[in-house]
């Protein structure tokens, strides 16, 4: 196994093993095992306490808990999702069940919402209200919006499937960006690192950049490592790579290695914005020291996200595993998986990445 560059070294959060055992516990009390969905050995394999640890890792111990359960939520919410109505391209069932989602997450959180039916929805509920007495109503909303958007991504994808429909990389990079779950994941960010982005700063062009560039890497990166899930074995058709072989002709390894110079590209424009832009942004908008502060913890925190998600990466059973079970498993210790960590290639990447080994 090659030694691989990250931007910035993962480090592991020492409350890990409390973490683990309260979201299985939490997965069980919300219905989530033995569902025909997850099994207790599915839990275990994909292991979310451990990428939680790795992706939050100045969390305190009931905070990783909080996030740790919400990991759970959505990848259970997606396989759900998959089992239900994506694999027998359901779309007037997959609407139904998506548009009852919102419902569970009102703002003031004391505002009634329906009976759970379900582990997912159930799972909402709790989540939730723990979240709220947290954040600030500018944040909830943020957050409902990438909620909402995840929703929104799940109907393009099983609309995609059912259509046969690839997008170009440039549509594809654009609806991502918009509603997938890597704008979420930053929302969740700022409840681990207690830094939430001053609403005086959230909408403008800097942190825009920052949590497009965030998005961007996080999903370039999933696709590499989910290409023979979601590809080879359910059919997927938003990914990159895929995109990027329709695209442009691509082989496989060469689509992976295009997709790993984005996403090389991505982060570099992260690190510039940073150093760049925002302290002209501090500036201008006249930001005191405290509020400075949690920007910048919301800065490192989203390092530390990318730095710990590619490591949980490696060594998820959701991506590592050859044969999955019902309802999970990765894109397995095949030839193509080891190909691909070899690390980035291409233009510009062996100035990028000073001493990788190259397989």
């Amino acid at each position: 196994m090659p030694e691989f560059y990250v931007p910035h070294p993962a480090r592991m959060n020492p409350h890990l093993e409390r973490a683990r055992a309260h979201s299985t516990r939490w997965a069980r009390d919300m219905g989530m095992l033995g569902t025909g969905v997850w099994t207790d050995e599915i839990l275990a394999g994909d292991d979310y306490g451990h990428m939680c640890a790795w992706t939050h890792p100045d969390a305190p111990a009931e905070v990783l808990d909080l996030i740790t359960d919400w990991y759970v939520w959505v990848f259970y919410f997606d396989d759900e999702f998959f089992a239900e109505f994506k694999q027998n391209k359901d779309v007037p069932g997959a609407k139904a069940y998506l548009d009852r989602l919102p419902a569970f997450m009102p703002p003031s959180g004391t505002d009634p919402w329906p009976e759970p039916r379900n582990p997912t929805e159930r799972g909402l509920v709790d989540l939730w209200q723990r979240t709220i007495p947290l954040m600030s109503r500018d944040w909830r909303r943020r957050f409902t919006t990438s909620t909402h958007n995840l929703l929104l991504e799940c109907m393009w994808e099983i609309k995609n499937i059912k259509s046969g429909t690839v997008a170009n990389p440039v549509e594809y990079i654009e609806m991502r960006r918009k509603v997938g779950g890597a704008p979420w994941s930053a929302n969740l960010v700022e409840v681990s690192e207690a830094a939430e982005v001053p609403a005086s700063v959230a909408g403008t062009r800097p942190l825009r950049v920052l949590s497009d560039t965030f998005s961007d890497a996080i999903h370039l990166r999933n696709d590499i490592f989910s290409y023979e899930r979601e590809v080879l074995r359910e059919g997927e058709n938003s990914n990159g790579v895929l995109v990027f072989e329709k695209f442009f002709g691509h082989d496989t390894q060469t689509a992976v290695e295009a997709v790993n110079s984005l996403l090389t590209s991505r982060l570099h424009q992260f690190e510039n914005t940073v150093f760049t832009e925002l302290p002209q942004l501090f500036a201008e908008k006249a930001l005191g020291p405290q509020e400075q502060a949690r920007v910048l913890r919301y800065v490192k925190g989203l390092q530390d996200w990318q730095s710990g998600g590619h490591e949980w990466h490696l060594h998820a059973g959701r991506y590592t595993k050859a044969h999955p079970g019902a309802g999970g498993g990765g894109a397995g210790n095949s030839a193509f998986f080891r190909t691909i960590l070899r690390g980035p290639t291409g233009l510009g990447t062996s100035a990028a990445w000073p001493g990788v080994a190259r397989g």
